[in-house]
């Protein structure tokens, strides 16, 4: 698993908003068309033809492109950020969306992410914040992930149902203690529901 940062602000347009409430993320350069499918010297005629783009930034927007569409995989995490929050999630597959057009204020090379957590800015690591402030539109974290430290944000059940109320192992089994002597009760309803709320918790 790896993770990147991808930059929100294309073409003077903050798409942090959008990509949170539409969970996905997203990369310029519209009009190259579906790119998963095409060589990469395609992407390069399409590139200058399209966009009159020079050698140098040239060489640039196909590493971006590159990495958006084969370096990123299905369940790695990325991270954009606001001015207070950085925002971690779960990335999905690259998909072309030309369903509203190809101008530069549409997005439609684009990832589903599911967003798993928000981590306050002066709580990220030096590593991190490095990450963050590279000047690529795409940076990739060059260390392990565990040295982003993001366990603390991104625990298994936010990938779930956010505000799920979070029960202790305590708690859980004086609750099956409760259903297993209701077991034993003279009323046979009871005893119903209390072997009926175990086999589901076995299943669970």
């Amino acid at each position: 698993m790896n993770l990147f940062h991808i930059q929100s602000t294309l073409q003077e347009i903050n798409w942090t908003t959008s990509f949170l409430q539409n969970n996905f993320i997203g990369i310029g350069w519209p009009a190259t068309g579906d790119l998963e499918h095409e060589p990469a010297e395609e992407w390069k005629e399409q590139l200058v033809r399209r966009y009159r783009i020079g050698k140098m930034e040239l060489s640039d927007v196909l590493d971006t492109l590159h990495t958006f569409v084969y370096v990123m995989q299905d369940g790695d995490y990325v991270l954009i950020n606001d001015d207070e929050w950085a925002y971690v999630g779960d990335v999905g597959d690259y998909f072309y969306d030309d369903s509203n057009g190809t101008g530069e204020e549409y997005i439609c090379h684009r990832r589903g992410v599911t967003w798993l957590g928000r981590i306050p800015l002066a709580e990220l690591n030096v590593k991190v914040l490095a990450l963050i402030s590279h000047y690529s539109h795409i940076a990739k974290f060059e260390h392990p992930i565990s040295q982003a430290q993001l366990e603390p944000w991104v625990s298994s059940t936010s990938a779930k149902t956010e505000g799920a109320v979070r029960v202790d192992e305590g708690t859980i089994q004086e609750a099956l203690n409760v259903l297993i002597k209701a077991l034993q009760s003279e009323e046979e309803d009871l005893r119903i529901r209390a072997a009926a709320a175990i086999l589901q918790y076995a299943k669970s």
